[in-house]
């Protein structure tokens, strides 16, 4: 990272890259949930009686305190924080799993679909995973001089 003058980013540029990381972590959550789904056959929720919105409710709140998390992130990156935020990207994701654990035993579900879920616990890493990612991109964008990436079809009047 250069120490010279940061670059301003607009909102719309932070909102953007929101919207990107949360598409890139639901995009991981399908992706290994589906997963546990094949290699075992088990199931993130079997309880008889449990909503059918309750499960998606549940991770569409975690998502959004995941976006949340994120703009205060790019807050703490674009007020001279180099580093990343360790303390929120650990509250952000042990938080996820806290919620769908707590969410869940509010919808009826079982101890073992809450708080003993391979599924939940694997929201961790991918909300940890999500948070990092988002500060790599914003701070390459802040800190560095190095511009945008493109496209090869972009790249107009440079040699191959």
């Amino acid at each position: 990272m250069s120490e010279g003058p940061r670059r301003g980013v607009t909102r719309g540029y932070v909102g953007g890259l929101i919207f990107a990381t949360i598409i890139v972590a639901v995009a991981l959550v399908v992706a290994v949930w589906g997963g546990l789904t094949l290699l075992p056959g088990l199931e993130p929720v079997t309880t008889d009686g449990v909503p059918r919105w309750a499960a998606p409710l549940v991770l569409v709140l975690a998502l959004g305190a995941l976006a949340i998390s994120l703009w205060n992130q790019a807050l703490a990156l674009l007020r001279g924080r180099r580093g990343p935020s360790w303390g929120a990207i650990v509250a952000t994701a042990v938080g996820a799993y806290l919620l769908w654990a707590l969410g869940g035993i509010l919808a009826g579900m079982s101890i073992g679909e809450t708080w003993l879920s391979p599924f939940a616990a694997t929201l961790i890493p991918i909300w940890a995973l999500a948070s990092l990612l988002f500060w790599a991109v914003l701070a390459r964008r802040v800190y560095t001089d190095r511009p945008p990436p493109q496209w090869p079809w972009e790249r107009r009047g440079e040699d191959e």
